[in-house]
């Protein structure tokens, strides 16, 4: 097995002779853990159970079913399936479906593995192209969140904006493949001879053997074998996928935790402990107990920056719910966090945030007077505040645009911003997802920035973002338009 570090420094070397390299990449079980396709159709399901089609949507569930049970061997069937179920269907109804199946289940699959993978290539200069048996419904959700505008995928019939409910033929598999990766490189004046190919499927071998690099992801049994007799390099992505005993154990140790902190903080509190020392205790508890038992371990640069000219205001690019804790770990206490209002009605995490007097933010009211109002009486009091200028999550973690209230709040306050870059607290818990995997975090603590050298609010807002941007090595995500090849 081809280790990924090893390998990631192999793929700038490529080919050349005057020719673009392309890098193709499938979708299912290569970018993403699993098949696209059962969260499509169980966002089709539901739709055609609302619609009435209650018998349809039985069907669709049960091939789902079989799917998951015996890999892609009822990959026709269910494509198939799902194209009846659509007949009659807009087009602009399955983007609003695949986008629920991004959303839901999709988007949390996807391997940072893969991430690195096409980051890779695209650093490399390289064309990319996902070359998928799915439907653009599926992939281009895919796309986007990773930045490659060329898809070659299954088409669906439609006619006047809906659909017919047969599959264009030929599909995106097989044969199929090789027929749409030789018309990308043909646009790209290229050859098959400068592609390379990722894939896990022993369908793909007709395209795996003609390409110049054939590599593969997760192998099937059948696709190993031949890649050990040909040579060709094997990855094992396991960031995503089936959790074991370990995480399901850990993810419920961590819950426990955060319950038991919590009733610790409510008989504190009745006992009259002061509010302070119960936050600051409480903080030290969820950071310590609940990363250890999470399973997390710490790479940290720049730790010195944390402890100094306190109070500060801590920024932090935000990623997993996981964030919190791992701040926790890093400030220990007397600190106070500014949280999107929604977080107070969560049944687990609202009463620990209550206790360790969080200021809750409504996203959507205008008017923030109040909770500036709230923030500097903090930093008055000595605490210092941590915000993620961001204010929501990405998926993959890239950078999103600085908000400009941390920036307004440390020259009103006239206190230093200490910002707190956190690589890939998502690898141990992505959005949308459920369980928690053991991962080492790595941290960059950059200095200081005095109140007296913020200067223009604006600027320096975009310069701080562009510098996280710069530090985590991405980008911002690139837009797909549904133009882009089917």
């Amino acid at each position: 097995m081809t280790t990924l570090d090893s390998y990631l420094q192999s793929v700038n070397s490529g080919h050349g002779n005057g020719k673009r390299s392309i890098a193709l990449f499938d979708l299912d079980r290569t970018l993403i853990a699993g098949y696209s396709i059962l969260p499509m159709a169980v966002e089709t399901a539901r739709y055609q159970a609302q619609s009435g089609k209650l018998g349809q949507s039985a069907k669709l569930l049960r091939d789902a079913v079989k799917m998951r049970r015996d890999g892609n061997a009822h990959y026709h069937q269910l494509v198939k399936r799902l194209a009846r179920a659509l007949s009659g269907v807009t087009e602009q109804t399955l983007f609003e479906l695949g986008d629920k199946a991004w959303r839901r289940s999709i988007a949390r699959n996807i391997y940072p593995e893969a991430v690195a993978l096409v980051e890779a290539h695209r650093a490399a200069g390289h064309h990319l192209v996902i070359v998928s048996a799915a439907s653009r419904y599926q992939v281009e959700p895919v796309a986007r969140a990773l930045g490659i505008a060329d898809i070659c995928c299954t088409r669906l019939e439609v006619q006047d904006g809906a659909f017919t409910g047969e599959v264009v033929a030929p599909l995106c598999y097989g044969e199929g493949k090789v027929m749409a990766a030789r018309r990308v490189a043909r646009e790209q004046r290229s050859d098959l001879r400068h592609c390379w190919f990722y894939s896990d499927s022993s369908a793909d071998l007709p395209l795996l053997k003609k390409v110049g690099q054939a590599v593969t992801v997760n192998a099937s049994d059948k696709l190993a074998v031949h890649a050990r007799n040909h040579g060709w390099p094997q990855l094992s992505f396991s960031s995503r996928g089936m959790p074991d005993m370990e995480h399901v154990a850990r993810t419920a140790l961590v819950a426990q935790s955060l319950l038991a902190t919590t009733a610790l903080g409510a008989i504190s509190k009745r006992l009259g402990v002061e509010s302070n020392r119960n936050a600051n205790r409480l903080t030290r508890l969820l950071g310590d107990i609940g990363s250890g038992f999470a399973g997390l371990d710490f790479e940290i640069e720049g730790a010195h920056h944390l402890q100094h000219n306190r109070p500060a205001i801590y920024i932090f690019n935000h990623q997993s719910l996981l964030d919190s804790m791992v701040l926790a770990h890093l400030l220990r206490g007397d600190v106070v966090a500014l949280c999107k209002r929604e977080m107070a009605g969560n049944p687990v995490l609202g009463p620990l945030l209550r206790q360790v007097d969080t200021i809750f933010v409504d996203r959507e009211e205008t008017d923030q007077s109040g909770v500036l109002k709230q923030a500097l009486a903090a930093l008055q009091q000595g605490r210092s505040l941590c915000i993620a200028p961001e204010g929501t999550r990405s998926t993959l973690g890239d950078v999103q645009p600085f908000k400009h209230g941390a920036f307004l709040m440390a020259k009103r306050a006239g206190v230093p911003i200490v910002p707190i870059v956190l690589h890939n607290v998502k690898d141990a818990l992505p959005k949308g997802g459920l369980l928690i995997r053991p991962a080492t975090i790595r941290v960059t603590v950059l200095p200081p920035i005095a109140a007296k050298e913020i200067g223009g609010i604006r600027q320096a807002a975009r310069h701080l973002e562009e510098t996280y941007v710069q530090i985590l090595g991405g980008s911002s995500v690139a837009a797909l338009p549904h133009s882009a090849r089917a």
